[in-house]
């Protein structure tokens, strides 16, 4: 699917799902896909830089290299997600459910992570600084 079949997706208005979908490097950057289901997409170094994602179900997408530097995820469901190397500056993470999701060597620098549920999430060298918000006793070990 393209950048601009999405577009005219949301201009219909039409609730519509991307579950499932090959988005692999499709620049999704400034979009406003609120609530909108990615599950089991393919977003593998796909720009979604500046996209509103707010409550979006991103459950179990491959994502691996993707660019959602100052994206809004707040609520959203990425439970499960390969978000592995991923680029998550600025980015909201708000009250987000990243339960089981790989975010090995994603950068968190300057990303609220504010009440967001990282229960059996696997941040192994997680990239992040002193502006980083993580939930109350989640902050990885230095």
């Amino acid at each position: 699917m393209t950048r601009t079949e999405i577009e005219n997706a949301l201009r219909s208005k039409a609730r519509f799902s991307l579950n499932g979908q090959d988005l692999r490097g499709v620049d999704l950057s400034g979009l406003n896909l609120q609530q909108v289901d990615f599950s089991y997409a393919g977003l593998e170094g796909a720009t979604l830089a500046a996209a509103n994602l707010g409550k979006a179900i991103l459950w179990s997408v491959r994502a691996q290299g993707a660019d959602f530097h100052d994206a809004d995820l707040s609520g959203a469901n990425l439970g499960t997600a390969d978000l592995r190397q991923c680029n998550l500056q600025r980015a909201s993470l708000r009250g987000a459910k990243l339960l089981g999701a790989n975010l090995d060597a994603a950068d968190l620098r300057q990303a609220d992570l504010t009440d967001a549920d990282l229960h059996n999430a696997i941040l192994g060298t997680v990239i992040y600084d002193e502006g980083t918000r993580w939930p109350e006793g989640s902050r990885p070990r230095s």
